[in-house]
């Protein structure tokens, strides 16, 4: 890794931990860090954005500017801190020397870290990787699909001046409908030296080494228990729902040599109306906001729960602000967060907890605002005929609610139920405190605020399986404390509730299984997207082809006419369709070709694999157009 990207990561950490002294909230010297690691994130990556809005761009300076400002900041924190931190690293030797049944002893910190880090770096190691001619291949399902968005949005920081944030693949869309912090941290990453690949996988990286510390923390802080830190960690990480069920099915078919080719995903499959991924597989690493905003809802979490028990108005304010500074990087998150503190501040009738709302509005409707979808609506879900969430006729079964909860989620609901009813199973504030969390179950079950496919209501549910997962180690905890027979009890829940999320993982690691590596830009391709980003102005407007593996957007970050329909349709760009036909229209040369040149703005046409595909007439573009780079499969022509 290059030094100025080291000291960039090394200056977030830094940065953040300063912060948190901030709060005056007691920290021992790992929550510290691991929280530290977030926030300072967030507070690099928000004044990063403020810098290259004001300087309308981003460059190596701009980054390193922001990086000093930040730590400028946080230096007010580090006047208090300074003075502690010797003495809480003493204090963490001190307590990893003692016996590991210690309850104050980290060892079991370390030991879920570890593999957990080391799955990590294999996983984004893979993400991206050379074909040996300039190409790219992408390893897994993640970075041949959503990743090619970020990508985009990461490029259009980075290299395309996109302040105020507009939307690159669809022109004329004046503001980005998406959560984009991570995206513009990994383009603070390209211009301090990574590439545009290697920015995605880095910020992916630094915060999913954060997030499982962060999730053992919150569950020992709440639950003063490291057992329960360390299933609910396992719980989130592995959670799937009976779909494990068909793997028996697969080896009675198979045998067991299957488990080294598993033939399908069990978390996610239509046919059976499953759809609740693997939190792993399905959000942490593609839906990259969610590793910032689920970090980031646990240490709310944790501040609001400090805060409720000492008073502080320090602790209260301190959440509202990290809340109100949401929404860009995890909307859904900030949704749970924003919800559970009115909530309970409304319960709770303090007046300190205007504190916590005043700057939690204040900050976070502006940001929501501009980053809403185009097209939001309020729809109402039906359970009519089933299957909810997918279109008719796309699942062979036709599920009621309850039965497609049990098929999605097995006993995970019923547990997080049981640690709210058994007695003391949880401290009085936390399970007063948890009983809100059912509304972001509820409430989506029935209606949808979004543009799209209904499916997109799952992104509401897993920030529940999130904090639930804390309730439910705390049930198998308790359980497995009173003898074998709840040991043995504990361990088959355990089970039942993990074992389809490990068979996913352990297909997504597999390198023997399905198509990965797969070509996803060949080396013509990327000298497209690079000529584009170093040789045509910032604003410049490419017409291209539609599907999701563009490099010139991806590396450019250049605005188009329009990409890929599944992106576009998401954030509610409503003419979608008009727009993609108008673009084939253009790209064959049709009548009208001149006007909707004119009207789109257009300055370059690729012509490439992708848009030959689509129909792209080359004799006319040859006659029209002039060349301006070509090499090998692509040609791109200026308009004159």
């Amino acid at each position: 890794m290059k030094l100025w990207v080291a000291l960039l990561l090394a200056d977030c950490v830094l940065v953040g931990i300063g912060l948190t002294y901030l709060t005056g909230l007691k920290l021992r010297i790992e929550e510290r860090v691991a929280y530290g690691a977030v926030i300072g994130f967030m507070a690099v990556t928000l004044v990063g954005y403020a810098a290259g809005w004001a300087a309308g761009r981003l460059n190596g300076g701009v980054v390193a500017g922001a990086a000093l400002v930040a730590t400028a900041i946080s230096a007010a924190g580090w006047r208090a801190g300074i003075g502690q931190i010797g003495a809480e690293c003493r204090d963490f030797g001190r307590r990893l020397m003692r016996p590991i049944s210690r309850p104050d002893n980290p060892a079991p910190l370390l030991i879920l870290t570890a593999p957990a880090w080391v799955l990590t770096v294999w996983i984004l190691n893979q993400a991206y990787l050379p074909d040996g001619s300039g190409g790219v291949l992408a390893g897994h399902l993640s970075s041949w699909t959503d990743w090619q968005a970020h990508l985009t949005y990461a490029s259009s920081f980075a290299h395309a001046e996109n302040f105020p944030p507009e939307l690159p693949t669809a022109f004329g869309v004046d503001r980005l409908p998406y959560h984009f912090g991570i995206d513009f941290f990994a383009a603070m990453l390209d211009r301090a030296g990574l590439s545009a690949f290697g920015g995605l996988e880095v910020s992916s990286g630094y915060l999913a080494f954060a997030f499982i510390p962060t999730l053992y923390l919150v569950g020992v802080r709440l639950f003063s228990s490291r057992a329960v830190g360390v299933i609910a960690v396992l719980v989130f990480t592995l959670f799937g729902g009976l779909g494990w069920t068909r793997f028996f099915h697969d080896r009675a078919e198979g045998g067991w040599s299957i488990i080294w080719d598993l033939p399908t995903d069990y978390t996610r499959h239509h046919a059976g109306n499953i759809l609740m991924e693997n939190a792993v597989t399905g959000n942490l690493y593609p839906q990259r906001p969610t590793l910032a905003g689920f970090s980031l809802l646990l240490i709310v979490v944790v501040l609001m729960y400090e805060a409720h028990k000492s008073g502080s108005r320090r602790l209260f304010a301190a959440a509202g602000v990290i809340v109100g500074l949401m929404p860009i990087f995890h909307v859904y998150s900030f949704g749970m967060a924003l919800g559970l503190g009115l909530i309970w501040a409304v319960l709770a009738h303090r007046w300190q907890w205007l504190l916590f709302a005043l700057p939690a509005l204040a900050f976070s409707l502006p940001a929501a605002l501009w980053i809403k979808p185009l097209n939001t609506e309020i729809v109402w879900e039906t359970w009519v005929d089933g299957p909810w969430m997918q279109p008719p006729g796309y699942s062979v079964d036709h599920d009621n609610l309850f039965e497609f909860w049990w098929r999605n989620a097995g006993v995970f609901l019923l547990l997080m139920l049981a640690a709210q009813l058994w007695w003391r199973t949880m401290p009085r504030v936390v399970l007063w405190g948890s009983i809100p969390v059912w509304l972001w179950l509820i409430v989506p079950n029935f209606v949808r605020v979004a543009p799209s496919h209904p499916w997109n209501n799952t992104h509401w549910f897993v920030p529940v399986i999130l904090l639930g997962s804390l309730l439910v180690a705390a049930v198998l905890v308790r359980l497995a404390s009173i003898g074998w027979p709840g040991i043995v009890a504990a361990a088959v829940l355990f089970f039942t509730l993990t074992f389809a999320g490990a068979l996913d993982i352990w297909k997504a690691v597999d390198p023997e299984v399905n198509v990965w590596p797969h070509p996803i830009a060949s080396g013509d391709g990327v000298a497209a997207g690079e000529w584009a980003r170093d040789q045509t102005p910032a604003d410049s407007v490419f017409l291209i082809g539609f599907e999701h593996t563009h490099p010139v957007p991806a590396l450019s970050g250049r605005q188009t006419v329009v990409g890929f329909a599944g992106w576009i349709n998401d954030l509610g760009v409503t003419d979608w369709p008009t727009r993609h036909q108008q673009a084939r229209t253009m790209l064959g040369g049709f009548e009208g070709t001149e006007k909707l040149l004119d009207d789109y703005g257009v300055d370059y046409v690729v012509v490439g694999p992708i848009e030959r595909r689509a129909g792209v007439n080359e004799q006319f573009w040859a006659a029209r157009g002039t060349p301006v780079f070509a090499q090998g499969t692509y040609t791109v022509y200026e308009v004159d």
